[in-house]
């Protein structure tokens, strides 16, 4: 197979080479949602939350509070975990990540500290009991619990959790509560698995296995994975990861949903088995690809792309199809950026033709394109001009800035 047949294939998997449709419903959300397999989730709001964008570049303008009620709503589309970082995934695939969830104490939260810990492992239970009145944030959960335990620079880019908040972050890595939704701070809804999806099975707050209930608090001891005697469903992991890549390298397919090669390595040789994966020879590299993917002769696709969208958010795989190096430099000081702050890529045709450094001004009822960046030989103004304008008028902006043009929208 040609790289550029593996091009199409890649596209056509995700569902960008697809007509957008005139008028999006629920349906085609969930049917995008069920392609992907999941959805990954940022903070950063640069142009808009870019869970939202991964739908906007495959289906065009739609009601994004459809989509809150997908999957915010019972039955809930989708549910929170840290599947690949932090991610909407159907509920029936969150039961895939048993180890990840049952050994969540091999990590030390506080619960090992020496002075704190059993402080700690008491806040533990007192945020349980307050979700027990309600799903909560971690600022309302706050002001309902009392600690003594020295707040600690954890040093996340100048944001410090609380240690209401590291609670309730490993409890939520356990699967002992899950997440209802964002407020309007993007802040996560902490609530029991009751309150969240019948599908989502309760936890007991536990520091070990059966075998040996205190293993997590225990500074000394080995905790290998595994040592729970659990495992994730890998198997199942790397079924999904190869429908929603349609053609992929192993590093690829462990990557989807942030699995180790061994495990996904152990999958892959029995869905070769099986025939729902076939290797491909992909101009000298070694490839895999899903018995069902469609290698279109031509796709004329045009998309903006998040830097998380399941095109692009594995670097090595964009490198590698579309000979496009891509990084996100959010957290890369002003002054060694080369390409801008939220780049997103842009997919024309087959090819991923340039870099645009997009940024919703509000203020000026403007899309602004601050800096575009092309491929070396491409330059396509008219088809990003379009695609901004429509981008602009889903985000209920009134004009487009690119290049220094101003593009007032009727």
């Amino acid at each position: 197979m040609t790289l550029s047949a593996a091009r199409r294939t890649a596209i056509a998997a995700t569902g960008l080479d697809r007509a957008r449709p005139k008028q999006v419903t629920a349906r085609h959300l969930k049917s995008t949602f069920a392609r992907l397999g999941l959805t990954q989730i940022d903070s950063v709001s640069r142009v808009v939350r870019s869970h939202y964008l991964p739908y906007y570049s495959r289906l065009g303008p739609y009601p994004r509070e459809t989509l809150d009620r997908l999957f915010y709503s019972a039955p809930r589309m989708g549910v929170e975990y840290w599947a690949h970082a932090a991610a909407f995934i159907p509920p029936e695939t969150w039961s895939h990540f048993e180890r990840t969830r049952t050994e969540w104490w091999r990590n030390d939260y506080g619960q090992r500290h020496p002075e704190s810990g059993p402080e700690f492992r008491a806040l533990q239970h007192s945020v349980l009991d307050v979700l027990e009145t309600g799903p909560n944030t971690a600022r309302g959960v706050a002001e309902l619990v009392d600690h003594e335990i020295p707040e600690r620079n954890r040093d996340h880019w100048g944001w410090n959790p609380s240690q209401v908040k590291v609670a309730l972050e490993a409890l939520f890595a356990g699967g002992i509560i899950s997440a209802a939704g964002r407020n309007d701070h993007f802040e996560r809804v902490y609530a029991l698995p009751r309150d969240v999806s019948r599908s989502l099975p309760a936890s007991a707050l536990s520091y070990g296995p059966a075998c040996a209930p205190e293993l997590g608090l225990d500074p000394e001891a080995e905790r290998p994975r595994g040592v729970s005697g659990t495992s994730n469903n890998v198997l199942e992991l790397t079924r999904i990861a190869a429908q929603a890549l349609g053609i992929a390298r192993p590093d690829c397919l462990a990557d989807y949903f942030r699995q180790r090669r061994a495990p996904t390595d152990e999958a892959i040789t029995s869905l070769l088995a099986s025939g729902e994966l076939i290797e491909v020879d992909v101009e000298g590299t070694r490839t895999l690809k899903w018995h069902e993917a469609r290698t279109p002769r031509s796709v004329s696709a045009r998309a903006l792309l998040a830097p998380f969208d399941p095109l692009v958010f594995y670097r090595p795989r964009i490198e590698w199809l579309f000979d496009f190096h891509y990084r996100i430099e959010i957290y890369t000081p002003a002054k060694d950026r080369v390409h801008g702050y939220y780049v997103m890529p842009f997919l024309l045709g087959e090819r991923l033709v340039g870099r645009v450094d997009l940024h919703r001004d509000r203020a000026a009822n403007t899309l602004r394109a601050l800096k575009v960046t092309w491929e070396p030989g491409e330059s396509h103004e008219e088809e990003l001009a379009s695609e901004l304008c429509e981008m602009a008028k889903w985000l209920g902006l009134g004009a487009v800035d690119m290049s220094g043009a101003h593009l007032p929208l009727s």
